[in-house]
């Protein structure tokens, strides 16, 4: 009687788990399937959201080359001890210590 249980109970998680793939699957299959409007038929709403992404691309290369900039910089001394002040905090909060 408990075995038949345990049988259920995988059969249901085994058959579940295929369901979500095929889900999965078949979500990825729609949306490569989508039909794209030629540039001769594109609303005015289409148009002035490519002029927003071509306007924001360039502001957007400097954000990226700012952040590529900050990741390169050697971390320093500073740096250390900021995150190893942060862990012993985190550290702390998990593990409280009663001085009574």
């Amino acid at each position: 009687m408990r075995y038949t249980a345990i049988i259920q109970a995988l059969s249901l998680s085994l058959s579940l788990g295929f369901m979500a793939q095929l889900g999965h699957a078949a979500t990825i299959k729609g949306t490569e399937a989508k039909v794209t409007l030629s540039p001769e038929k594109s609303s005015l709403i289409e148009k002035a959201l490519q002029q927003q992404k071509h306007g924001s691309n360039t502001l957007r290369a400097d954000n990226d080359l700012k952040i590529l900039t900050e990741i390169k910089v050697a971390p320093t001394q500073s740096f250390f001890a900021a995150q190893n002040q942060k862990f012993s905090r985190f550290v702390q909060a998990l593990f409280p210590q009663n001085n009574s």
